[in-house]
């Protein structure tokens, strides 16, 4: 999750929202870390977050800014609305979840980054992440994911976002606050004006696909993979191969660990309808 500005703006107005980004993005994650530990504590200390899960498990909306629930007994989905003032809900389901309001208008940044993700963020792994995340890069082996979208409602006025991987690395193994090293992008599509932060340096092929390299920085080195053939869903994106690249261009080390795969959506203006219909992510085959 990375600021953006129109290209109409430029960049000066791109280095102030990156500023703002970067406030915002320390914020939101600190209020996630207390939203499931909450959770947790009136769960009764399960380890799982929500309702018991199954093939017919039903989850409720959730509209809190921070809100999150625990589905498919490995996966959480995330409603993280930190860039708008303006109401953003999401309904989960067990392989994914829907934006069913989707207020904010943003013409500089995301709205936020309702997802789906597993892994550990600071400091609450997913259950069944354990000897899977974090997961140290220079002994990744294979990380796949299977990602299935569709949407928006085309009805609404305006719909301008991007559907993205983002994936987090850190040099500790147990981190319990925000990560430190680098956070790692993969556009699948995006609309008109919506950009990733930085600028377009070069293009590469990863997995017999070509993607755009864009590099900037917040508080933390960005390295976003834009899809110059836009899609709306992948199989077995062979994310350790990004992470290879990336690795390779000096922006992740290979002494750090990646900590979670997340996927979904960044609603700039609109967004009502986007709907994850089926992720998983997998590491050495589990």
């Amino acid at each position: 999750m990375t600021d953006r500005t129109s290209d109409a703006r430029g960049t000066i107005q791109g280095g102030r929202a990156a500023v703002r980004r970067a406030a915002a993005r320390a914020t939101r994650r600190t209020r996630f870390l207390v939203a499931a530990i909450l959770t947790l504590v009136v769960a009764g200390g399960s380890v799982f977050v929500g309702n018991a899960v199954g093939s017919a498990a039903t989850y409720a909306q959730i509209c809190d800014q921070f809100g999150s629930q625990g589905v498919g007994g490995k996966y959480v989905v995330q409603n993280d609305r930190w860039g708008t003032p303006n109401k953003q809900c999401v309904t989960p389901f067990d392989t994914g979840f829907s934006l069913d309001v989707a207020d904010g208008a943003n013409n500089t940044g995301p709205s936020g980054y309702p997802s789906i993700y597993r892994g550990c963020n600071y400091g609450y792994c997913t259950p069944g992440s354990a000897n899977l995340f974090p997961a140290p890069v220079r002994t990744l082996g294979t990380v796949r994911s299977n990602l299935a979208t569709t949407g928006p409602d085309r009805t609404q006025p305006v719909n301008q976002y991007n559907t993205a991987y983002d994936i987090w690395f850190d040099p500790n193994p147990a981190q319990a606050g925000r990560n430190t090293g680098a956070e790692m992008m993969i556009w699948l599509n995006r609309t008109s004006w919506v950009q990733p932060i930085g600028k377009p340096y070069y293009d590469v092929n990863v997995g017999g696909v070509i993607y755009t390299v864009w590099y900037g920085k917040t508080d933390l080195p960005v390295i976003s993979y834009v899809r110059k053939t836009p899609t709306t869903s992948v199989t077995n994106l062979p994310i350790d191969l990004f992470v290879r690249d990336a690795s390779n261009r000096g922006v992740i080390r290979s002494t750090w660990y990646m900590t979670s795969v997340q996927a979904g959506f960044e609603p700039w203006t609109g967004g009502k309808g986007l709907k994850v219909t089926n992720f998983s992510v997998t590491r050495n085959g589990q």
